[in-house]
């Protein structure tokens, strides 16, 4: 005769299972129709800066055309602040639906975790990689009125002031890492001034208020074709395609030096990989329309892709990078 536990053992657990092949077997297309359906309403991509900058310029080309092809809204909301750390800490904690988004510069990503003290959000924890939207140079901009025409004779000028330091307006602590590598080959000294995004410190530049900033090109590209600010160098290996006239840091006498910056989609921890699918596949294809390239070209933006594994090594990989930097320059978190 069987014995009575086991009998009922065996039961229980077969009901177990049962329930649980059931239970899959209704959660696998409920999760491909909240694909399907995907998005019913607007979605909300945050910009962690005021608008007029590389991120804000970008978010709002790749929005509307994901409105285009998936046929729903997709606004564009600042929220800036303390190194793009505010508005990518209210996306990290946002419900993980795919109705809240962030395009972060690679400094909210990879810097602010090195130069922030108790930073709210954890970049390596806290996101879902989407895409890589794009690469772009820095450019040393300065005012139109400073008595400088390259970037040897911002060296001597730097040299020249009371100081020997160069007043550098920054919307972000990438940007400050960067223009300390500049400072590290070049020798000029900066003293960073804070601003809240890159349009605010393209003002401070049109008004005097700076000497420098250093900046992503898409937010200086047509003050300095009006010729209202003078671009000395930019950073990246190679010329701007928007800025073909400047020539690089390495060209004006640093050979070697190449460092580009790059903006991300973002999405909080969690949400579901049917949502995140469907937006790697639909900014693949805009990343890669004819349309979208020739508007990033202009403003010196080199098209990124949808390889959210590489993007996620290359967020791992920038936070070891920028963590040298950081101790050679003596920076320590605030």
């Amino acid at each position: 005769m069987p014995n009575p536990v086991s009998f009922l053992r065996r039961r229980v657990l077969r009901g177990c299972g049962a329930a649980a092949v059931a239970a899959a077997a209704f959660a696998l297309p409920a999760s491909h129709a909240f694909a399907q359906d995907y998005p019913d309403k607007p979605v909300k991509i945050v910009v962690g800066f005021a608008p007029g900058g590389t991120n804000d310029i970008l978010a709002r080309l790749i929005a509307i055309k994901l409105q285009d092809k998936l046929k729903q809204g997709f606004i564009v909301d600042n929220k800036p602040g303390a190194n793009s750390a505010i508005g990518n800490d209210f996306v990290a904690k946002a419900k993980p639906d795919g109705y809240t988004l962030l395009v972060s510069s690679s400094g909210g990503l990879t810097t602010n975790p090195i130069l922030m003290k108790s930073l709210a959000y954890d970049p390596a924890k806290d996101f879902e990689p989407i895409a890589l939207l794009g690469t772009f140079p820095l450019v040393v901009t300065v005012p139109a009125s400073l008595p400088v025409k390259n970037f040897a004779e911002l060296v001597q000028f730097a040299k020249k002031q009371p100081d020997g330091k160069l007043n550098n307006g920054t919307p972000t602590t990438s940007f400050v890492l960067v223009a300390e590598t500049i400072a590290e080959k070049s020798g000029i000294q900066f003293t960073h001034v804070l601003y809240k995004g890159s349009g605010p410190v393209v003002t401070a530049l049109l008004g005097g208020e700076i000497h420098t900033g250093v900046l992503d090109s898409p937010a200086v590209v047509n003050q300095v074709k009006a010729g209202k600010l003078k671009a000395l160098a930019v950073t990246t290996g190679k010329r701007s395609s928007a800025l073909p006239d400047v020539p690089t840091v390495a060209e004006s006498g640093y050979p070697g030096y190449d460092i580009p910056i790059w903006t991300a989609l973002m999405a909080p921890k969690g949400t579901p990989e049917p949502v995140l699918a469907k937006l790697r596949t639909a900014v693949a294809e805009i990343l890669k329309d004819k349309d979208t390239v020739d508007k990033m070209h202009a403003v010196g933006l080199d098209p990124g892709d949808a390889d959210s594994a590489a993007l996620g090594r290359r967020i791992t990989s920038d936070i070891a990078r920028w963590s040298a930097v950081a101790k050679q320059a003596g920076i320590k978190p605030e």
